[in-house]
């Protein structure tokens, strides 16, 4: 099995010859280690994480906290953990600071990395430590102290997820984001928040109608959508701390396909008012800046670039459904894909370099990446039913869309690359459709 690492302002690779190419090297301070994650070649990397030990004697809380963050981890599609049952001591016994870690022991059991946390508690709060060691090389790589309270352990754990990602890749995890998707378990279509692994759903909306395309604001303290609860497909904005609800767009017609600009409270959004479906830039009360686009065809599905200079969206004007590009400051379009039979939902990656789209092929809907220049094109899916609708993590190494490859359709992830795909569990019945993924949040809503 093979490894490999590429060191930040390091002009060589550190090889070792068991079998594997050594992932991990010390590195000095203010340099990271990084995961190329968007190689096919790319191996999960073997951690283990013990149940963290409570300096007053056995704590259930320490279980938990590992738990957390294994799955956590797991979830990233980057790491491997190594079974619990395999280990050679009793976490409470097992050292902790860096004199009394077991390197040997590690190694044996063939983690290249471990994650060793020690806490008390006193009263509702904890003081923890957590750090995190390369075992090849018997290093510590990173130590975090946090001193919270005990309903803030979850949170916490998953901020040291964040920072590892950071340590490890250069740019912190996605476990301060949440997941929007619509759902039918009550026999309407509602639009339900979730954590970034989709535990801890929460309905938003139980106006007991048909709710659509769910989308977040910059900065994810709002969700805007799309509802029938007037009778007509109308623009609505949602506040996800007071959970108060304002139609903003209500015209004549069609009030579809919201997407927020990444920089600037505004929106671009397809209405039909003047007959003819259009996409139109609005501001988050629901006036028009401007109309975006001009043509006899149907205009939908806009997403933006991270810079929020260009607009990638689905039109007909050539007959069948393709994806075009639209350059916001010239306000000239350019058709992007020239295969498939249908190619709507574009999501554009929060790196800037690729696009995804769902296109069909032989009356099956895939999965494929395109470079925003059009000339690199990549599918990621295939023979497993229809793949539709995808959204991207904060950080780009992962795609989330809906498929029916089971039968009803429900949300999968993937690795950016199109590998480990894997089905979100979701404790919830019904469908799930249309996920939209936040940015990282500041301030988590409830």
């Amino acid at each position: 099995m093979n490894r490999y690492t590429n060191y930040n302002l390091k002009p060589y690779l550190i090889m070792l010859t068991i079998g594997l190419l050594v992932l991990f090297q010390a590195v000095p301070v203010g340099s990271r280690i990084y995961i190329d994650i968007d190689s096919a070649m790319q191996k999960k990397i073997p951690i283990a994480i013990p149940a963290f030990r409570h300096e007053a004697g056995d704590h259930p809380m320490g279980i938990k906290m590992a738990e957390i963050l294994s799955n956590a981890l797991g979830f990233s599609g980057l790491f491997q953990i190594v079974d619990p049952a395999v280990f050679l001591q009793d976490p409470q016994k097992m050292g902790v600071e860096p004199g009394e870690i077991k390197f040997a022991e590690w190694t044996f059991l063939g983690a290249d990395l471990l994650v060793r946390g020690s806490y008390r508690t006193e009263g509702n709060r904890i003081e923890a430590v957590i750090r995190l060691y390369d075992v090849i090389h018997q290093k510590l790589l990173l130590e975090k102290e946090y001193k919270v309270t005990v309903e803030a352990t979850r949170q916490t754990v998953l901020d040291f997820a964040d920072e590892m990602m950071l340590y490890l890749t250069g740019e912190p995890g996605i476990f301060r984001t949440k997941i929007a998707f619509v759902g039918d378990a009550t026999g309407h279509k509602e639009v339900y928040l979730a954590n970034f692994d989709g535990s801890n759903i929460r309905q938003l909306t139980r106006d007991q109608s048909i709710n659509l395309a769910p989308a977040w604001s910059g900065g994810g303290g709002r969700i805007s959508f799309v509802g029938y609860r007037q009778g007509n497909p109308d623009l609505y904005l949602m506040d996800l701390i007071s959970e108060s609800v304002n139609r903003i767009s209500h015209r004549p017609g069609l009030n579809i396909a919201p997407a927020w600009h990444p920089r600037d409270e505004k929106l671009a959004a397809t209405l039909s008012f003047t007959g003819n479906p259009e996409l139109y830039l609005l501001d988050e009360r629901g006036e028009i800046l401007r109309q975006l686009t001009v043509n006899w065809s149907i205009d939908v599905s806009p997403s933006w670039s991270p810079d929020g200079k260009q607009l990638a969206y689905v039109s007909n004007r050539a007959g069948k459904p393709q994806i075009y590009v639209l350059n916001i400051g010239t306000r000239r379009s350019r058709r992007l894909t020239f295969e498939g039979e249908y190619n709507t939902s574009p999501a554009w990656s929060p790196r800037g370099d690729r696009i995804v789209y769902s296109s069909m092929h032989n009356g099956i809907f895939d999965l494929f990446l395109i470079s925003p220049d059009g000339r690199e094109l990549s599918q990621l899916t295939g023979g497993n039913g229809n793949n539709e609708n995808p959204c991207w993590s904060a950080d780009g190494r992962l795609i989330l869309f809906q498929s029916d490859r089971r039968g009803a359709n429900t949300l999968w992830v993937m690795l950016a690359n199109g590998g480990d795909q894997r089905r979100l569990q979701l404790d919830l019945g019904g469908t799930h459709t249309e996920p939209a993924w936040s940015e990282r949040l500041t301030q988590m809503a409830p």
